[in-house]
């Protein structure tokens, strides 16, 4: 991948992030979301709340995302980049994002973070774990 659509930099500045989201993320942001968490298009597509065949188009096409999708591939890349800094590794991070910690009652961070409160939970865990606060 020789460019990211939303680097680790902007993922992880609220700011820099917000004024991208609202511009709408370019497509493929999607596409580099799927690479870094290596998951399915269809667990892509629970994760983000769209129908798996609006995500199959996306794919497909050029240009900007709508901002509620921008918002929600934003906040997984946010979560995404949080777990690579905190856990030191994408694999550990991938790893974590699809493990059931007791912290968030034994579902996935990834599930969790369907919603803007279970994403900050998730940040919350992460950084827990940071702090060396075993959850």
């Amino acid at each position: 991948m020789a460019t990211q659509a939303l680097s680790a930099a902007t993922a992880l500045d609220l700011g820099r992030l917000a004024s991208q989201v609202e511009g709408g993320l370019p497509v493929r942001a999607l596409g580099d979301l799927l690479e870094h968490l290596d998951v399915s298009q269809a667990a892509l597509a629970v994760a983000l709340g769209i129908p798996e065949r609006t995500l199959h188009r996306r794919l497909k096409a050029s240009g900007r995302l709508p901002v509620s999708e921008s918002e929600r591939v934003g906040r997984l890349s946010r979560l995404y980049h949080l777990a690579v800094r905190t856990l030191g590794t994408p694999a550990r991070a991938r790893a974590w994002l699809d493990s059931k910690p007791k912290a968030l009652g034994g579902r996935t961070p990834l599930a969790v973070a369907a919603t803007e409160p279970g994403a900050r939970l998730v940040e919350q865990v992460l950084g827990r774990i940071e702090h060396g606060v075993f959850s």
